[in-house]
């Protein structure tokens, strides 16, 4: 439909159709404005009607969903009690058979009690006969006990009379007694002035040695230190004699370098054939001094060594003494 407004108030529309043969035909409505209002205000109005009606559906439909929440509500409520019943009556039965079972128990105890009765009643009549067997066994305890107490007063009688003469023969022993003990007293005291006197000789002794040890402890003290200052003394000269000996040795190195040297100008004098005589006698002049100062070297330092040997020997010799010394004295 195609509407189109004219100038006289009018609204007209065309409006596309297929007839029953299917046709296309075009039909051309028109409308007065205030008709067109006027229907404009009926779509407004049916409209509204609309909404209002959507909305009490709409709002129907809540109530109805809160009513439906309400119901499920109180449909749990009501199956949970129903379970609490069930659960409740299902310990009932439970307590039920329970009772009954106890009722049973009950009427099987009785029953065993009954029996037990029976029997302790059997065993009552058992008892009055060992009790009357135990009574007849007590009388003849008794006679015998009797005859006991007889037969422990006559022996009590027998103690006196020993008692008697135990207390007789004490005071017989008792004399014997006394004078034994003297006597070992006075043994006693004479065997500790014996200990004593010969504990006290024994103490003097001993200080005498001591004494006479402390003595002969400060006498090798003194000897000790006399030999410490002469052995000092002597290590002192053997150091000297060692350092003399080490200078005649590398004197008498250089004196036989000398000599060798002195012997090969020797060989090559002589062995030229126009040689020196004077030259070749001062040579031999010189390696001859040179030997005797050589010899006069050698025997020195063996002279020195001997003595060097000597006094390392009286040092050993001293501080074996004193070791010895020391041994003794402790």
């Amino acid at each position: 439909m195609s509407p189109g407004k004219l100038s006289h108030g009018m609204v007209y529309g065309v409006v596309h159709r297929t007839d029953n043969n299917h046709k296309r035909e075009m039909v051309v409505y028109g409308w007065s404005a205030d008709q067109l209002k006027e229907e404009m205000n009926y779509i407004k109005e049916v409209r509204a009607t609309l909404e209002k009606v959507r909305k009490k559906m709409y709002g129907e439909y809540d109530e109805m969903k809160r009513k439906i929440q309400q119901l499920t509500n109180e449909l749990k409520v009501t199956n949970a009690h129903q379970e609490s019943l069930e659960n409740h009556v299902r310990v009932q039965a439970a307590a039920l058979d329970s009772f009954s079972e106890m009722n049973s128990s009950l009427t099987s105890a009785s029953i065993d009690l009954q029996k037990t009765l029976v029997d302790v009643t059997l065993e009552n009549t058992d008892i009055r006969e060992q009790i009357r067997n135990l009574k007849h066994t007590h009388e003849q305890s008794m006679e015998k006990l009797r005859e006991k107490q007889k037969q422990l007063e006559t022996a009590q009688i027998e103690n006196q009379l020993l008692k008697l003469k135990v207390e007789s023969s004490q005071e017989a022993n008792a004399e014997v007694m006394r004078e034994m003990t003297r006597k070992l007293y006075s043994q006693y005291e004479e065997k500790m002035r014996e200990e004593e006197q010969k504990h006290k000789a024994e103490k003097e002794i001993l200080l005498e040695e001591t004494n006479r040890l402390l003595k002969a402890i400060e006498e090798s003290n003194k000897k000790m230190q006399i030999t410490e200052t002469s052995i000092q003394e002597k290590d002192r000269r053997i150091g000297e004699l060692d350092r003399l000996i080490e200078r005649m040795e590398e004197e008498r190195h250089q004196l036989q370098k000398q000599l060798e040297l002195n012997e090969i100008q020797l060989s090559g004098v002589k062995s030229e054939s126009n040689s020196d005589s004077e030259r070749s006698q001062h040579l031999e002049e010189v390696a001859a001094s040179l030997r005797e100062r050589i010899k006069h070297l050698d025997d020195m330092v063996h002279c020195q060594q001997k003595k060097v040997k000597h006094m390392v020997e009286e040092v050993m010799a001293h501080e074996l003494f004193s070791s010895f010394s020391l041994r003794f004295v402790g």
